[in-house]
């Protein structure tokens, strides 16, 4: 969805210690801190650690299937949703967006 979007990557400290993403896309208290106009965070909790790496961005959607998520309480938007079943959706429709704006 990135691709789709020509959006970066980012992290939270567990994915970048797992060596799962690199170390320079962690955000948070103990990695960098981002300003974007529209952040999505696909299956993150929101733990303040990572929120103090995100809460000056315009824009944050969550998609995260606990109801429970930290992140809700500073998201704009949320889906508590599986993020396997809404996000090859929403990519799908991303790009049918994109081809009708063409």
């Amino acid at each position: 969805m990135a691709q789709t979007l020509g959006a970066t990557t980012a992290c939270s400290r567990p994915v970048a210690d797992a060596d799962w993403r690199p170390h320079h896309e962690h955000v948070g208290q103990t990695g960098v801190a981002i300003r974007p106009n529209l952040y999505i965070a696909i299956g993150i909790s929101g733990a303040i650690q990572h929120l103090a790496g995100v809460n000056s961005s315009k824009v944050i959607v969550v998609v995260n299937k606990d109801p429970e998520a930290p992140f809700f309480k500073a998201a704009t938007y949320g889906v508590c949703a599986d993020l396997f079943d809404v996000i090859p959706q929403l990519n799908e429709a991303i790009k049918r967006f994109k081809t009708a704006s063409n």
